[in-house]
């Protein structure tokens, strides 16, 4: 648990205990609370008199990309991205917004919240003038942890890109069927952000200020690039798969015009053989002195021009 009080007057910041926590929010301060135990969080919330759906929801952690504006708090829930080991980690960021305080709960190691203990001093001391800059902070941070895995993304992309050109196997389909998955929970997550940052942007409410508001609008902007940015790399991963089947069967047609070559010059020759391979007393050819070298004779020079009536049409 970190918790930490501002005051925007004075321009000073107090590290706290829960406990507090609690007597600043009744005296009037503002806290900013952030817990990595759901369990914790709910009894603080508790606590503090936060509705039961309120916190229910939390518990459930679940990902509901909705705002939900209670009798004395907000709760909305952001989705964190990120590459870890080459596949999409999706983690859940609760922000409960109340009088006086800020809560972010997350069941596992936030990077945004790690990200936001680095700036958001520096950001209070010269910027700061309510506790909306925390939403800011927490959008702002959001929108860079979704470039960064976005860029992973490409980079995975362009790797298959270049897999198709070499020697690749049918391992590829399960490899770009993963990724078109993974950018389809990429491109769910980054929308999601953008309708939650949209809501607390344009909903009145005594828990966002409205100087606050503007500045978090713009932050829609970014998002709605993010998601048409993955839904392009959507499209060229489509297109790459096109192209390797483009590319196998390209491939296929080479080997089955080769063996198309090969039964050409092999049916007449199968036919000679066919001939003279019958058991008639009669045939005159078996008495020939010199039968079994005309056969050969016979057989090379029907090979030698079917492969130079081949060749002549490019049929090989």
């Amino acid at each position: 648990m970190h918790a930490v009080s501002f005051d925007f007057v004075a321009k000073r910041i107090d590290v706290l205990d829960l406990a507090q926590v609690q007597d600043t929010i009744a005296a009037g301060g503002y806290c900013w609370v952030d817990f990595a135990d759901l369990g914790a969080a709910g009894e603080f919330l508790d606590a503090i008199d936060i509705e039961r759906p309120t916190i229910d929801r939390v518990l459930r952690n679940e990902h509901i990309g909705e705002v939900h504006l209670g009798r004395n708090c907000i709760h909305c829930t952001l989705v964190e991205t990120a590459c870890r080991d080459g596949e999409l980690a999706l983690d859940i960021l609760h922000i409960v917004l109340g009088k006086g305080f800020i809560a972010t709960v997350h069941a596992q190691p936030s990077a945004l919240i790690v990200r936001m203990t680095e700036t958001y001093e520096d950001d209070f001391y010269s910027t700061a003038e309510s506790g909306g800059y925390l939403l800011f902070e927490i959008a702002d941070h959001l929108i860079g942890g979704y470039r960064a895995t976005l860029t992973a993304l490409s980079t995975q992309v362009e790797d298959i890109q270049k897999m198709i050109l070499g020697d690749i196997g049918d391992e590829i389909l399960t490899d770009v069927s993963e990724l078109t998955r993974a950018l389809l929970d990429y491109r769910n997550a980054v929308v999601a952000a953008r309708e939650t940052i949209h809501e607390l942007a344009t909903r009145r409410s005594v828990f966002v200020k409205p100087s606050t508001q503007p500045f978090l609008d713009r932050q829609t902007t970014p998002l709605a690039r993010l998601a048409s940015d993955a839904a392009t790399e959507r499209a060229v991963l489509s297109e790459t798969l096109n192209l390797y089947m483009g590319i196998v069967s390209h491939r296929t047609n080479k080997v089955v015009n080769r063996l198309t070559v090969v039964s050409m010059i092999f049916l007449p020759l199968n036919f000679l053989a066919a001939v003279y391979g019958m058991n008639f007393q009669n045939m005159p050819e078996l008495g020939w002195r010199l039968g079994y070298l005309w056969f050969w004779a016979i057989s090379a020079g029907v090979t030698v021009a079917l492969l130079l009536l081949l060749r002549g049409r490019r049929w090989f």
